[in-house]
């Protein structure tokens, strides 16, 4: 049996956020199979299955350890001395390498994910500072239901294949910062959302061009998704002040091509 420890669920920062997770992974059945432990911790159980579903934990898996290792090197900038950080955080390491995904959950929690090990996130949650820029479920919520909108517009007859591509490219990036988000905060926004304003930048005569031929409702509609999409996901990331800056000729493009097909 384990004992009941302290998930820090009140703070953010890396360490509270892979305290969350690994206390919802702790939650699965021990019969289940790592890979599927792991997936019911990344919600993904319900949305995906079979090969995809490997993928998708071994692609997360990637970027929490990326977290995890990010994490260990700011404790030790804090002064956390290596003996405290070496064995504790190696063993959730050593829980989400791939040769393991097939073993029983419960074999890795008894090898890896030790009671003594869980303590030590919650205690290096209150070590580090809290995090400037967050977000919560609800905003998360509203950005997905514009994703889904502007994805339905792009599948509307007489879109130039230019746009569709370049679009669906960066809302895949965005549906993959919102899976990261509980693993890595809004950095992985903040980046999809930066993204977003360069390419537009950079293409934006391919843009305009390309809309010159496209049905004039359809991208309107378009434009207007993009917009929402981009200046949302801006706002989750904590970052809505500088990109309105910056991605001043996004908003331009964006209301030039919507006003010019009007």
């Amino acid at each position: 049996l384990h004992m009941a420890y302290p998930t820090p669920l009140e703070k953010s920062n890396s360490a509270a956020r892979l305290a969350r997770l690994f206390a919802k992974a702790m939650s699965a059945s021990p019969q289940k199979s790592t890979l599927d432990a792991w997936a019911f911790s990344f919600d993904l159980t319900e949305s995906t299955q079979g090969l995809d579903l490997t993928h998708e934990v071994t692609d997360m898996l990637v970027e929490t350890t990326r977290e995890l290792r990010s994490m260990r090197a700011l404790l030790a900038d804090f002064g956390v001395p290596e003996n405290l950080l070496s064995y504790y955080v190696t063993y959730p390491e050593q829980a989400m390498v791939a040769t393991n995904l097939s073993a029983p959950w419960g074999t890795t929690i008894s090898n890896y994910m030790k009671d003594e090990v869980l303590l030590s996130f919650a205690w290096y949650a209150y070590i580090l500072p809290e995090e400037a820029s967050t977000t919560t479920n609800e905003e998360l919520g509203a950005l997905t239901e514009l994703l889904a909108e502007l994805e339905d517009a792009l599948k509307a007859p007489g879109l130039p294949r230019f746009i569709v591509d370049t679009i669906s490219k960066h809302l895949a990036a965005i549906r993959r910062a919102i899976r990261l988000c509980p693993v890595q905060g809004t950095k992985p926004m903040k980046d999809a959302a930066r993204a977003l304003t360069t390419d537009i930048q950079l293409d934006q005569d391919e843009i305009r061009s390309a809309a010159d031929s496209a049905d004039k409702s359809a991208m309107s509609r378009v434009g207007d998704g993009l917009y929402k999409v981009w200046k949302k996901t801006a706002e989750v990331a904590g970052d809505a002040d500088k990109l309105m800056k910056t991605g001043q000729q996004l908003i331009e493009m964006a209301t030039d091509v919507i006003d010019k097909l009007n």
